[in-house]
């Protein structure tokens, strides 16, 4: 944010008229969302893969024990389709990503 803050376009808006909280909110924090919104898109499979961890040491009850459970009994089925709701909670998520992406930065287009 503070990288924004002293861009031009940002000098500009000031120079304009614009109070602080319009250029704030309105021009600065779309253009320094963007890298967040990157950052919770990677980090949505190692959340998921660190949720099957702790619910496999912690003994709690959800998909990733589910899944653990099916490879230990070796039930390829389970296995099959709780990695298929992983990976498409994965690309569903990229998807929301992108779309956000397009709303923040008018530049970005997928046409």
């Amino acid at each position: 944010m503070l990288d924004t803050l002293a861009e031009d376009y940002i000098r500009t808006a000031r120079a304009k008229g614009l109070s602080w909280p319009k250029v704030t909110y309105g021009h600065a924090l779309r253009n320094a969302a963007i890298p967040l919104i990157t950052i919770f898109g990677l980090d949505f499979g190692r959340l998921l893969g660190g949720a099957v961890i702790v619910e496999t040491v912690f003994a709690w009850p959800g998909m990733g024990r589910y899944m653990i459970n099916a490879i230990a009994q070796r039930d390829i089925f389970v296995v099959q389709g709780t990695l298929l709701v992983f990976a498409t909670a994965v690309v569903v998520v990229n998807l929301i990503v992108d779309i956000i992406y397009g709303i923040l930065d008018p530049r970005i287009s997928y046409s």
